[in-house]
């Protein structure tokens, strides 16, 4: 049992979870087992990348330092996400304005509730060994995230059907929860009450398929075993070596196979801003994501910059369980003491204000409209009216009140983020120590509860509200502090049965008040849109509605 995964299930049965998260930590081991056809290691003056020459069509790409898992039964975040979007083909996708459309599912039904939902599979699915996509193959991933032992950090989303939960907690029968699977291309969920969103949350690690023969909770090294970890998407995992690189290589089975234009896809893991950048400009890597924002200036006006609107919210989160955010009123006034424009004018451009939780360029779904737009301001940017709320708590001028301490994770702008908090908090008489940790040792902090006052950041996992708002419903996984609010957890649960989209909407805009404007235990600073470097000789990209860059389908000119 991997260290990670004992924690993670510990915290999971104690708090009774019902969530959903998007942190990962490093996965452990040296290299793949067994053996792939596929690439040579990307390392500097091995490879040979698009941009320099060569038949094979071989893209590296820049990653975030390796953490989570690949298997989406697990722990999942940063890469996986990559890997789930090459490798893995969900019952149903998004197209470019969010509608559903089919995927590994060609057509499915619900009753007049919502709470039985029936898919049909393709009859072409294929895993990269050829073998056939059965429905077999989602539960397996679902009966295997249920066992709280593997500690799978979106099982919360498993909890919708019938008789999941009480599986996790062991009161009864795997075998009785509401899935089945009548034949090898049909599986039908019955859901414990109706979800009028459910469609969004087979989008979800948890639901995507594992293969039965190979994914197992046993073998936990399954999911970095290139012979093991199959994929029934366009792409498989070909070659893999922890902490440096993963490589995806076409899977000649897809049903689609003539789109898939590239001959690899590799993946490195790097961390710093500068080395990512320079590794661009000497053609060691050919698409850089989440590149710096200062390359805006570098490369204005140039093809090699691309952007996309990330459905993403940076936010603060009070630990209300500790002295002195218990107090509403000194959560408040740290609300309002924050400048947004201000952090924003230090970190560049592409970053701009939002007083939203859910991602203020979210398009509702029912007009289109931004989420921003329909919300509005929730919180006020008032220093003196700040002033006053920390007097009326008792800490005038701030008199009284402890270091205070702000942790965030080491890297890309935090630094700078924190530093403008300080100086704007400073303003109200606080003095706030700054606590920078390594992400995986943060990450681990903030979900036990110990951090006073931490840096957040959610970006949704599906097209929907709930993707944010879920979060601090009470016993979420994800409510890291434990906020319970009686009005928002009724709010949320009539909004998960309301099938009318304008009244669903109408109550998680009620709801997102609650959370920000009302009780404040999270404080929103800004969303962003992602700066991507990319050789201009790749074209085919397109921007996924989630926010992204999605190259699964690109080509490159030889």
């Amino acid at each position: 049992m991997k260290k990670f995964k004992k924690v993670i299930a510990a915290l999971l049965c104690s708090a009774m979870v019902f969530a959903l998260t998007a942190c990962g930590n490093n996965a452990e081991g040296s290299s793949n087992t067994g053996s792939s056809e596929a690439t040579q290691s990307p390392t500097s003056g091995t490879t040979e990348t698009a941009s320099t020459g060569g038949d094979a069509k071989n893209i590296i790409c820049s990653e975030q330092p390796e953490n989570g898992e690949y298997d989406p039964a697990g722990a999942t975040a940063y890469v996986y996400f990559d890997y789930q979007s090459y490798c893995l083909e969900g019952l149903i996708d998004y197209d470019s304005e969010g509608t559903v459309i089919p995927a590994a599912a060609t057509s499915w039904e619900a009753n007049d509730d919502g709470t039985v939902w029936t898919f049909h599979l393709r009859e072409d699915g294929y895993w990269s060994d050829g073998s056939k996509v059965t429905s077999a193959d989602f539960l397996n991933t679902i009966t295997r995230a249920l066992d709280p032992a593997k500690g799978a950090w979106y099982v919360d989303a498993l909890f919708l059907i019938q008789g999941a939960a009480d599986a996790f907690n062991g009161t009864a029968s795997i075998d009785d929860i509401g899935v089945e699977c009548p034949d090898d291309l049909t599986i039908v969920f019955t859901l414990a009450s109706p979800c009028a969103n459910f469609l969004d949350y087979v989008r979800l690690p948890v639901y995507m398929p594992s293969n039965v023969q190979y994914a197992t909770n046993a073998d936990e090294a399954w999911d970095t075993d290139v012979t093991k970890n199959l994929g029934n998407g366009p792409y498989h995992m070909s070659d893999y070596k922890s902490g440096e690189y993963i490589t995806f290589s076409p899977n000649e089975y897809f049903h689609d196979r003539a789109t898939v234009k590239f001959d690899s896809l590799t993946f490195k893991f790097m961390d710093d801003d500068q080395a990512k950048t320079s590794a661009y400009k000497t053609g060691e890597i050919d698409i850089l994501t989440g590149a710096p924002y200062y390359v805006q200036d570098q490369y204005a006006g140039q093809a090699d910059l691309q952007d996309a609107d990330v459905l993403v919210t940076n936010y603060i989160l009070f630990n209300i369980n500790m002295a002195p955010f218990d107090n509403v009123k000194v959560r408040q006034a740290f609300a309002l003491a924050v400048s947004r424009q201000g952090i924003c004018d230090v970190i560049g451009s592409c970053y701009t204000p939002s007083t939203t939780f859910v991602a203020a360029n979210y398009k509702s779904k029912v007009d289109g409209t931004k989420w921003s737009e329909l919300q509005g301001t929730l919180l006020d940017e008032n220093l003196e009216t700040a002033k006053q709320l920390l007097a009326e708590a008792g800490y005038p001028n701030g008199e009284g009140l402890p270091t205070i301490t702000y942790t965030y994770p080491s890297m890309s702008y935090e630094a700078d983020v924190a530093q403008v908090l300080q100086m704007q908090w400073a303003q109200l008489g606080v003095n706030v120590e700054l606590n920078a940790m390594e992400y995986e040792v943060y990450v681990n902090a903030r979900r036990a509860g110990e951090l006073q006052l931490a840096r957040h950041q959610w970006t949704g996992d599906y097209n929907d509200p709930a993707t944010w708002l879920d979060m601090y419903r009470d016993g979420n996984s994800q409510n890291d502090i434990s906020w319970y609010n009686e009005e928002y957890n009724s709010i949320m649960t009539a909004s998960a049965s309301e099938m009318d989209a304008a009244a669903r909407q109408a109550l998680l805009q009620q709801a997102e008040e609650i959370l920000v404007s009302q009780d404040t235990v999270i404080c929103p600073l800004f969303t962003t849109k992602t700066l991507y470097l990319v050789n201009p000789k790749i074209s085919g990209q397109y921007k996924y509605v989630m926010g992204y860059l999605d190259f699964k389908f690109a080509d490159i000119a030889q």
